[in-house]
């Protein structure tokens, strides 16, 4: 039973990121015009088996992580065989969005690029075609199930009689509201990194050699040590103000002071063909003076008294001062949280808190963007088994996701009359 219902869900489970094939890499699996590798295939069991915490990997779950990326692959042959396309738009908020739920999930940039073994501009290289094969996939289920699966309350019932001994059991809880203020740059950080990045200009323009510079006084630690050089990338990889400024030098050229949202560039661009340029920049990154973050604590302490002191409720002072754009029209309702997803200095602060009391500021986010936060705990569920009663909505989700799994299988081998596959594993 557990098996089965591990079947059902793990299709979904698997986020695929898949990176340019390793000389000597052998091919375990092709569908259409699309293969998997060896390497492919390991890598996403070791993801697998970090995501839910597992030392090993059993042959029956290996087995279906294959299946769920043999599936992907053919979906991906269906959609080029269907000419479905995807905007460069599209693409760069999904790379966006991925970029900086990694770098939340590693702690900073240069964590996630110490990780990858690269810069951030050859992780976006990397990503960016997976991407856009992940959303023509979208684009393709979505024209198939054009509303969500839906299931009636004794379709919900029953499959909790039957999967009920396999549903996992529900961790401690909390369920709260929040609100989020980011850490803003300040004009004297700004001005700092400003006033470093026109003192490297000015030896730029003096003679001395670019790359030498990089390496010396570069705050990118993927690049730096090669002289700055960010290699061959195509239109969409850079941030807006960076990509316009590369694209409008000529070659050999060297740039004014740049700045983006991580700091001020000098780029210079060496080689230029159509939509793909070779360039290397050096990277100041604003430094961050703990006047800017006491700013910052001090407001929300503020408000916390102001709220503790009925001037108004924390709902109103949510939907006033919060930068959350998805919780502030809720009044900062977050909603239950697994305790398993809250970092460990915040749980201790949850966990001294009484329900309706509120924490002092809290930290969140990565060590390049953060901000400050107050939680109001509501409340705190206890670790239990899954119940109609307290966990309808929990439950009901899991049986669109077995529901939905079924009528996809049923839809994939309709597909597979119509797609080479062949595997060789």
């Amino acid at each position: 039973m557990k098996n089965l219902f591990l079947t059902a869900i793990i299709f979904f489970a698997v986020n695929s990121v898949v990176f340019p094939q390793a000389e000597g890499d052998r091919v375990i699996a092709v569908a259409g015009n699309e293969i998997i590798t060896e390497s492919d295939f390991q890598y996403q069991v070791q993801l697998f088996a970090r995501q839910n915490q597992l030392k090993e990997i059993s042959p029956y779950v290996a087995q279906q992580i294959f299946q769920s990326m043999l599936t992907n692959k053919i979906l991906l042959a269906k959609a080029q065989q269907d000419s479905i396309e995807v905007t460069e738009d599209e693409v760069s908020r999904e790379l966006d969005n991925r970029l900086k739920s990694i770098i939340q999930q590693v702690g900073s940039e240069q964590r996630m690029e110490e990780v990858y073994g690269m810069s951030m501009a050859k992780i976006k290289a990397a990503i960016r075609e997976d991407l856009q094969k992940n959303l023509m996939v979208d684009k393709l289920k979505r024209s198939k199930f054009q509303g969500a699966i839906r299931v009636s309350d004794k379709e919900v019932n029953d499959f909790y009689k039957n999967f009920r001994d396999s549903l996992p059991e529900v961790t401690e809880e909390f369920e709260l509201a929040h609100i989020f203020l980011e850490r803003k740059v300040s004009d004297p950080e700004k001005a700092e990194a400003k006033r470093i990045a026109e003192l490297i200009l000015d030896s730029i323009k003096s003679g001395s050699d670019f790359s030498e510079l990089a390496k010396r006084n570069s705050q990118d630690p993927g690049s730096a040590p090669l002289g700055g050089d960010l290699g061959v990338a195509k239109k969409g990889t850079f941030v807006k103000e960076f990509e316009e400024t590369v694209f409008s030098l000529k070659d050999g050229e060297v740039s004014d002071v740049v700045e983006t949202e991580f700091g001020y560039h000098i780029i210079k661009l060496n080689e230029k063909q159509g939509d793909k340029v070779k360039c290397q920049h050096i990277l100041i990154k604003f430094p961050k003076f703990e006047s800017s973050d006491f700013e910052t604590i001090n407001f929300l302490n503020d408000l916390k008294i102001r709220i503790e002191n009925k001037e108004l409720t924390f709902e109103e002072a949510a939907k006033k001062y919060s930068m959350d754009t998805d919780t502030k029209d809720k009044g900062g309702y977050i909603g239950k949280i697994p305790a398993e997803q809250i970092d460990s200095l915040t749980l201790a602060e949850l966990k001294s808190l009484t329900p309706v009391e509120i924490s002092k500021p809290l930290r969140s986010g990565s060590d390049a963007v953060y901000g400050y936060e107050l939680f109001e705990l509501i409340k705190v569920y206890p670790p239990h088994k899954l119940s109609l009663k307290d966990d309808y909505p929990k439950i009901k989700r899991f049986a669109e996701s077995y529901k939905e799994n079924l009528e996809m299988e049923k839809w994939i081998n309709e597909i597979r009359k119509y797609i080479y596959v062949d595997v060789k594993m």
